[in-house]
């Protein structure tokens, strides 16, 4: 066939051109380029055959634009290459419209008799104890990791849907507006379903209780197995899924300590050992073993900068009269 008698169709059907528009074949690239440099009239036809490439899988992921495409051609191949080769339209506009509602045609056919076999694949992120990790997500959401922290974030997100899963830890979320895709978070028990707001959320395996936390916007909490009603939060509230009592709360919280916590500012007032011990716990990672009679420990004051943990258990320590050993899988603190 001559290169002035290719249409747009006629190079979708190519292999080779399909691994030359995807750029994931040196020989396909080089064999593509190299005609198209020899034959400079059919440059308009493969501009527009790359239009059509992706104006049908524009929505589709990457694996899924390699497995419609294979059927596109089996499909055309099959029943109707000869018809279509002769197709010699004189406008160029009519041969464009004739082009993408046939291929957009077969694509719907195959996607709806075809059953979607493509495994979801998951990015995992996760931050060492004492460190924090922030993360921008390819819609412009931002997730701050605290330490010790695990997230779990399908490959396709953001093509088909917009989930995070918290396996561990605590993590911020700013979440970018979209009223026609949902934000979710999913932790242990609980969902979490915005719209646009920032949150926070915490989950850790060794406390019974998953909390939500809200600065801003509106979020809707529930539980995974429908056991507690859902619970729509305004800024300022807290939800809580308790797994031993299996019920949901909803209580006020100190937003001031979570936008000190945002900040990387540890803040104690007049708390207890055992809050102090905890806020430690949650903001470096790392259990804590207490040994010893606490009756007599003082309560504790005091802010810390992204101050490094030995630090504050110097200060900790001296004013609640303690001493403390730093282990690689735990803290000791003996009274």
């Amino acid at each position: 066939m001559q290169p002035m008698d290719l249409t747009e169709l006629d190079l979708l059907l190519d292999d080779t051109f399909l691994q030359y528009i995807r750029r994931n074949n040196d020989g396909a690239i080089e064999k593509w380029e190299t005609y198209i440099a020899q034959h400079p009239e059919i440059r308009e036809k493969v501009v527009a055959a790359v239009e059509l490439y992706y104006t049908i899988n524009t929505s589709e992921a990457e694996s899924d634009k390699a497995t419609q495409l294979t059927r596109l051609q089996q499909a055309v191949k099959a029943t109707a290459s000869a018809q279509v080769r002769r197709i010699n339209w004189q406008n160029y506009a009519w041969r464009a419209v004739a082009a993408v509602l046939f291929l957009a045609g077969i694509t719907m056919l195959w996607k709806k008799m075809q059953p979607n076999t493509t495994p979801v694949t998951f990015l995992v992120y996760s931050s060492e104890w004492g460190q924090r990790k922030m993360l921008t997500l390819p819609d412009g959401s931002a997730v701050l990791l605290n330490a010790n922290t695990t997230v779990r974030i399908p490959s396709d997100y953001g093509n088909k849907h917009r989930h995070v899963e918290l396996i561990k830890g605590a993590a911020l979320f700013d979440v970018t507006g979209n009223t026609d895709d949902p934000f979710v978070v999913t932790s242990k028990q609980i969902q979490t379903t915005v719209l646009g707001t920032s949150f926070l959320v915490k989950s850790y395996p060794y406390e019974p209780q998953s909390t939500v936390s809200l600065l801003s916007g509106k979020v809707r909490v529930s539980e995974n197995s429908g056991k507690a009603s859902p619970i729509i939060l305004a800024p300022g509230e807290q939800a809580g899924w308790n797994e031993t009592a299996q019920e949901m709360t909803r209580q006020s919280f100190d937003t001031i300590a979570v936008h000190t916590w945002k900040a990387g500012k540890l803040v104690f007032n007049n708390a207890s050992v055992r809050e102090v011990i905890t806020q430690l716990e949650n903001w470096y990672g790392i259990p804590f073993e207490i040994k010893g009679n606490l009756l007599n420990a003082k309560r504790f004051s005091g802010a810390f900068d992204n101050d490094k943990l030995e630090k504050v258990l110097n200060i900790f320590c001296f004013t609640a009269g303690c001493s403390f050993q730093i282990q690689p899988d735990k803290v000791t603190i003996q009274f």
